[in-house]
């Protein structure tokens, strides 16, 4: 089996209302409810991590599982912080392990424990990384990519954060406001479109979760295949 790393990571609008501590709390209640590969039932819990310093709390939780990594942060709460429309202000989790890690099902990360972590912690977004693929897609480190360069000089769209999705991935979170603001459509409608055309698209909380491919060893070709295929029927670039 491939030896490609996968991340997942979720994403979560900051709540300023909610102090750090407060979000903590609330996030480690969540979490402490779901057991393993992706839930701290059982674990040891952090207490919440300060900024310091500068505008990002981060903190670990040792998992179990040999391999299985595991960071999240918080974002500063400071009244007179302004924060921008963009996901660059996001707080987060993310997990990264080797697909190959015998221990972890990617089937049942993708399908059942992801989505169960997204609905934790309250994400807007949440998305599986397939090894370096997401990067290769938009232009790798030459910067290549002649449509995904166009979107990113719109000083309006945040490409692949709040309002814009370019890059599709194996598996993937929207939540309600970011479908109207990316697709133009609530995530009914992504359901509609998407029905019979993949692996699994179902509602979850407020928006919609899906996966288009779930073979743990996916290739490039059929990730660009994925995306090509797809995009067009969501309406996307």
């Amino acid at each position: 089996m491939s030896a490609a790393e996968i991340e997942l990571w979720i994403y979560a609008r900051p709540d300023r209302t909610l102090t750090i501590d407060q979000r903590h709390a609330e996030v480690m209640d969540r979490m402490s409810r779901i057991g393993a590969p992706l839930g701290f039932a059982g674990l040891e819990l952090p207490t919440a991590p300060s900024c310091g310093d500068g505008l990002v709390a981060t903190y670990t939780v040792k998992l179990p599982i040999r391999g299985l990594r595991f960071v999240g942060d918080y974002a500063y709460r400071g009244e007179r912080y302004i924060y921008g429309d963009s996901a660059s202000y996001d707080e987060h989790l993310r997990f990264g392990f080797k697909v190959s890690n015998e221990a972890i099902e990617y089937n049942r990360i993708v399908r059942e424990h992801l989505p169960a972590v997204v609905e934790a912690f309250k994400g807007y977004k949440a998305q599986v990384s397939y090894d370096l693929y997401g990067l290769y897609y938009q232009g790798g480190v030459n910067d290549d990519n002649s449509t995904y360069n166009r979107l990113r000089e719109d000083e309006s769209l945040d490409v692949d954060g709040r309002n814009n999705i370019y890059t599709l991935y194996p598996a993937q979170f929207w939540d309600a406001e970011l479908c109207q603001r990316a697709l133009g459509y609530d995530p009914d409608e992504v359901i509609a479109r998407l029905q019979g055309q993949c692996h699994m698209v179902s509602r979850l909380m407020d928006g919609v979760y899906s996966v288009l491919n779930d073979d743990p060893s996916m290739t490039y070709e059929a990730f660009v295949e994925m995306n090509e295929r797809i995009k067009p029927i969501l309406g996307l670039v």
